[in-house]
Order: structure tokens, then C-alpha cells, then sequence
């Protein structure tokens, strides 16, 4: 269901339900680069890990992009915070689908 982000106390619910996501997905990208290495060996792992890794820093730079949005709720800051974090959480998501794609190269 879409929310009208520009009603502060949406915005806020919005942040907060995307805050303990974004940690889970940091541990999960972190956890995973630990299983690549420890599995397969090859220069195509090294790829996946490193972009495991830009996915993990990403979801990360997320949560602390929430913390400042939270505290601005109420401000035109954090309208252009929100744009960033939605921007940087998609990207770090397209990140983890595009290591799979190159896990899934390497099994092949």
C-alpha cells in the first residue's frame, strides 16, 4: 500500500519499518560474502563478495541516513533524505540481486 510521505507521522512509520529491514539485509549481504569465501574459490567469488560488500556499506549508510531523517521529520531536509535513502536502498538491492546472478554464473 502507498503512503503519503509528506505527512510526517507516515514518513516516520515509513523509516522506522525500513530501519530494522535495511540492518537485516547489512547482516544477510556480510553473512553471505562469508559463505562465498568460504565455498567457492575464483575470481568470479571475489566479484560477488565485493559487490556483497558495496551492498552491505549501502544498506548500512541507509540506517544512518534514517536516524538523521527521523530527527528532521518535520524540515525540508528530510524530504531530499528520503529520496536518498529510496535511491540508496534500491541500489543496494540491485546490488544483492546482481551478486545471486553472479553466483549463479559461477555454479554454471
Amino acid at each position: 500500500m502507498l503512503k503519503n510521505l509528506k505527512d510526517p507521522r507516515e514518513a516516520r512509520d515509513a523509516m522506522l519499518s525500513l530501519l530494522p529491514t535495511s540492518g537485516t539485509l547489512a547482516g544477510i549481504s556480510i553473512g553471505l560474502v562469508g559463505v562465498i569465501n568460504s565455498g567457492m574459490k575464483g575470481s568470479v567469488s571475489t566479484i560477488a563478495d565485493d559487490v556483497l560488500l558495496v551492498a552491505a556499506l549501502g544498506f548500512l549508510f541507509v540506517c544512518y541516513m534514517i536516524f538523521f531523517a527521523i530527527r528532521h521529520v518535520d524540515t525540508k531536509i528530510a524530504t531530499g533524505l528520503m529520496h536518498l535513502i529510496d535511491i540508496t536502498f534500491l541500489f543496494s538491492m540491485t546490488l544483492v540481486v546482481f551478486s545471486g546472478f553472479i553466483v549463479v554464473y559461477e555454479f554454471i
